[in-house]
């Protein structure tokens, strides 16, 4: 049997044997080969007038940002109801994702740190498409989220699609992107926003903005025998301690102060996050009374459990972080501490972070401090704080989040 893909391969492991002997890559060959051998196996045949029929569908962001990206995907299926979709997500992540019901399939990718050598991304992107992407035939490439990952732009090319549409970034994404989402003074507003103002530049309509996680039946009943008898006649609060920067994360001294407070109140908690947080959790389990902690890190249940856990708490209350987008988007209320301070002023202020990702769809509020450190102020970020530890953050004091908590309260109150 011929391989049709034959002569791609054949340039992926030459160029791969040349980079082991030489450790450089001749980039501009590499793509121009590549090209060629696109269009001569009719990668890139213009079927303008044809329907779409196969359509592929990449995410390069964490947790938070591929729940906000749900009400895309959605998108995309309304306007493509026939169309297969492929859906391909960090390996990070693809519990999460792997439910999702508007696409055929969702593939995990092994997604790189930046740092690593920019020829290992690129032959991972070229490998991984070879084995999974080009038997689709792709008439439609999307990247959704405002990430600009590195392997995004070798992903979407190597993908084989005709139509490869992303947000532009810088001139050299140009290669490897057909169409692109230009910068506009829009990007101030949320990311769901941003999302669908990408789409609506490549002529799809836009409506329901929900955003949403999966889960089954399965994972309900495991979260319900871990959470059996647990904190029953009280207010039960997931509570997330992990964040991917050192800077996101609050003091665990801090939140053990305000966890005292909250449990004389009448609370229980149950903790997330992952194993870096094992430690931390175990700190506050070990130090609020018997049966008012919960601690998840510790069972390490998974995504999808963790997810469903959270679905039977009352409230949310942790760092800024993708769990507070997972309780969004299961409508519990979200009270979150956020590294931005609220003096936060220089030139990225339209893309300020608590805004840009507060929390969607739900009742929140975002604790901040009230200034940016001096040594912040000087080296604008829209993050508001990049340090390596916790900095800005710490400002906030335990007793704002027993505030914030009361607040809470009362709008449950009015729910009810």
């Amino acid at each position: 049997m011929i391989d049709e893909y034959a002569q791609l391969k054949k340039i992926i492991a030459d160029t791969i044997k040349t980079a082991a002997i030489t450790q450089t890559l001749n980039f501009d060959l590499f793509f121009q080969q590549m090209e060629g051998a696109f269009q001569s196996s009719g990668f890139r045949d213009d079927k303008s007038n044809d329907e779409i029929k196969s359509i592929f569908l990449l995410h390069v962001g964490a947790a938070g940002d591929f729940v906000l990206t749900t009400p895309a995907i959605r998108t995309v299926r309304e306007n493509f109801p026939g169309a297969f979709i492929t859906l391909v997500v960090n390996e990070k992540i693809f519990k999460l994702a792997e439910l999702c019901p508007y696409v055929n399939e969702v593939l995990p990718f092994n997604q790189k740190p930046i740092i690593d050598p920019l020829q290992n991304i690129i032959l991972d992107a070229a490998i991984f498409s070879a084995e999974h992407l080009w038997k689709r035939r792709f008439d439609k490439a999307i990247c959704l989220g405002f990430v600009n990952h590195v392997s995004r732009n070798f992903l979407m090319y190597f993908s084989g699609a005709r139509e490869r549409c992303a947000w532009l970034f810088e001139e050299i994404d140009k290669i490897f992107i057909t169409h692109c989402g230009l910068p506009s003074s829009k990007y101030k507003n949320h990311e769901v926003i941003i999302n669908f103002y990408m789409l609506q530049g490549y002529g799809l309509k836009t409506g329901n903005t929900d955003i949403e996680v999966w889960f089954n039946g399965a994972d309900l009943y495991a979260a319900r025998r871990l959470l059996k008898n647990f904190g029953e006649g009280r207010i039960k609060i997931a509570v997330s301690i992990g964040a991917n920067s050192p800077a996101r994360k609050y003091p665990i001294e801090k939140y053990l102060a305000a966890f005292k407070v909250l449990v004389d109140k009448g609370a229980a908690l149950v903790i997330f996050g992952g194993p870096s947080e094992l430690d931390d959790a175990k700190f506050l389990e070990n130090n609020l009374p018997e049966g008012s902690v919960k601690n998840f890190v510790e069972v390490g249940a998974g995504w999808r459990v963790d997810v469903a856990a959270m679905s039977l708490t009352d409230m949310y209350i942790g760092n800024f972080t993708g769990a507070c987008d997972i309780a969004a988007a299961l409508h519990k209320p979200v009270i979150a501490l956020s590294r931005v301070a609220r003096d936060i002023k220089n030139f990225y202020d339209r893309l300020n972070e608590a805004e840009r990702y507060r929390p969607w769809g739900t009742d929140s509020i975002i604790i901040q401090p009230e200034h940016q450190l001096e040594e912040c102020r000087l080296k604008p970020n829209y993050q508001g704080c990049t340090a390596k530890k916790a900095h800005c953050i710490a400002q906030i004091e335990p007793s704002e989040i027993v505030d914030a908590f009361d607040k809470m309260l009362e709008v449950l109150r009015e729910d009810f």
